[in-house]
């Protein structure tokens, strides 16, 4: 009975873990969720430091409050219950100041008692919630957000998921304007069909958009055309318009200098057989 009770836990384990397994490969595919998990742990490190930052602030003004209500306790002033309840002491004064600017309660009710102390702590609290609101705040927001963002950016897993993405939906919307092009349905588009197409301002706007440059219509369709054929194919059209979208990239440069070396080469060596050509035929004659 020990021996059965031993593997039915066992079983029940390694079906926990397969469970678990399952979870994990589902939460890896959808791409915004595992996105927005990686950014919030990413927000943990500046999360502890804005922490700090906040609790090194709050202090500060909650010394000087605190101080500002009792000497005005000492010199005998009047002291409502508001008062002591929010800044009679340190801690109290933090946790004032602190519900202030997250509105777990209103500043102004949070400032009223401090009109019995005089001007100058009503001053130094609004100042407080100025500075608090349109400062450490906002950059606090900021420095969360230039995280995430700079998480996003470097996860290579994210990037290249993305990359495969835009790749897919970008060969799909051309695949589309294939078919739009091919107006007789034989499978192929003509450069009457193509050019007639891109006459089109609307069809010219949305080869822009997606950054292939329609200056040229006869240049662009014969770029496409691999094998002068006067008719370009589907896989033809799709890569063309992969290779040409966007400006020249720094391996088409490349690949432009080391065409333009083998050419010099095949020259050089050209002029000097023709050179040496000339000087066997002059020396004959």
């Amino acid at each position: 009975v020990e021996r059965q009770s031993l593997a039915l836990v066992r079983v029940l384990r390694i079906a926990r873990l397969l469970r678990v397994l399952r979870v994990v490969r589902v939460f890896r595919c959808v791409r915004p969720l595992r996105t927005m998990v990686c950014q919030l742990v990413s927000t943990l490190q500046p999360l502890l430091w804005a922490l700090v930052l906040l609790v090194m602030i709050l202090y500060t003004f909650a010394i000087v409050f605190t101080q500002l209500v009792l000497l005005h306790r000492a010199n005998g002033g009047e002291t409502p219950e508001a008062l002591l309840e929010n800044w009679s002491t340190l801690p109290r004064s933090m946790l004032s100041l602190f519900k202030s600017i997250t509105n777990g309660e209103d500043w102004g009710t949070t400032a009223s008692p401090l009109v019995a102390v005089g001007p100058g702590p009503v001053a130094l609290f609004i100042g407080f919630i100025a500075f608090a609101q349109f400062a450490m705040l906002n950059i606090l927001t900021g420095v969360f957000c230039q995280n995430a963002i700079e998480t996003a950016t470097h996860d290579q897993e994210l990037v290249s998921q993305q990359m495969l993405a835009n790749k897919a939906k970008y060969i799909d919307n051309m695949m589309q304007l294939f078919k739009e092009f091919d107006e007789d349905r034989d499978g192929t588009v003509s450069i009457a069909e193509f050019c007639a197409h891109l006459n089109d301002d609307r069809v010219r706007a949305y080869f822009e958009s997606l950054e292939l440059d329609t200056t040229d219509v006869r240049t662009l369709f014969r770029l496409m055309d691999p094998g002068d054929r006067e008719e370009l194919l589907v896989d033809d059209f799709v890569a063309g318009c992969m290779r040409l979208k966007g400006a020249a990239k720094s391996m088409d440069i490349l690949k432009l200098s080391l065409a333009q070396t083998a050419i010099a080469k095949r020259l050089a060596r050209f002029i000097e057989r023709t050179d040496l050509t000339l000087e066997a035929v002059a020396d004959h004659v």
